[in-house]
């Protein structure tokens, strides 16, 4: 096998596994070094790639193998001979992005969008909770959120996060909508049993049905990201978030309208 086809095989087997940043880079790195880096022991691979030791071997774990010599055992068979198994086909992250957001077109059909919009449109104000990665979600949701919303507040400091929900509770909401993207913080998971225990609805838009915080959501959007890069693409989740906020804005036609055309008077005052 050539070298470029060996470089597909790692490339693919780095897709199907969630891999932190740091051994995305490792990744990148050993592929410069083939067919060499099938026959280098972890501590020559670690000073190649300018990482330490115990990395590499983590890497090895994290790609599904039980320590770094049944990795480099299917590296040389990779490089010797016919790859261990059949790679899925490899696909630039523009590729992968595509398949992100057409997987959204049951999410955004299904009734768990819908119930989802009427617990946000009946609370007043609405939550909107993002922390660490997801920080930018929740701005960006609530950035446009309050163009057709009475109230809307957020929060993306998970230090302040437990004093928001009660504060929250305490002004009327009912329903908080909560990001969680990779890597979970554990703040966001006890946020989300908190607000169940306040008793209001929670909506979390996260990666994968099956995440770890998924049984104390009311309703759980899956919205997959993109992990062909250095870091997780959420391309997927912000078109998601629009969905949710289109839905909401339709149960109230005319009250949208209403604070769109209020918003659109201010427009020529901060639009150069």
């Amino acid at each position: 096998m050539d070298n470029g086809q060996a470089e597909d095989w790692l490339l693919d087997l780095a897709q199907q596994h969630r891999l932190s940043p740091s051994q995305r880079q490792i990744v990148q790195r050993m592929l410069g070094m083939f067919p060499d880096v099938a026959f280098l022991s972890t501590v020559e691979i670690s000073r190649r790639a300018g990482v330490s030791q115990p990395t590499v071997t983590r890497l090895a774990t994290a790609l599904g193998f039980g320590g770094f010599p049944e990795f480099r055992e299917a590296l040389r068979e990779v490089v010797l001979g016919s790859p261990p198994h059949v790679p899925a086909p490899r696909h630039s992250a523009i590729d992968q992005e595509c398949a992100n957001v057409a997987a959204l077109k049951r999410v955004i059909a299904g009734d768990k969008l819908a119930m989802s919009a009427g617990w946000l449109a009946e609370s007043l104000p609405v939550g909107v909770v993002g922390l660490r990665a997801s920080g930018a979600l929740a701005d960006y949701f609530a950035y446009f959120a309050r163009r057709v919303l009475p109230a809307v507040n957020v929060c993306t400091d998970a230090g302040a996060v437990d004093d928001f929900l009660v504060q929250l509770r305490g002004q009327g909401a009912s329903a908080v909508l909560f990001f969680a993207m990779p890597r979970y913080p554990a703040a966001t998971v006890a946020a989300i049993r908190q607000a169940r225990d306040l008793r209001m609805s929670t909506v979390v838009i996260t990666d994968e049905a099956l995440a770890p915080f998924a049984p104390d959501a009311d309703a759980v959007l899956v919205a997959p990201v993109g992990r062909g890069l250095t870091f997780d693409s959420h391309a997927a989740a912000v078109v998601l978030a629009i969905s949710l906020l289109d839905a909401v804005a339709a149960l109230d036609p005319q009250g949208t309208q209403e604070r769109l055309d209020a918003h659109e008077a201010l427009v020529d005052r901060w639009i150069y």
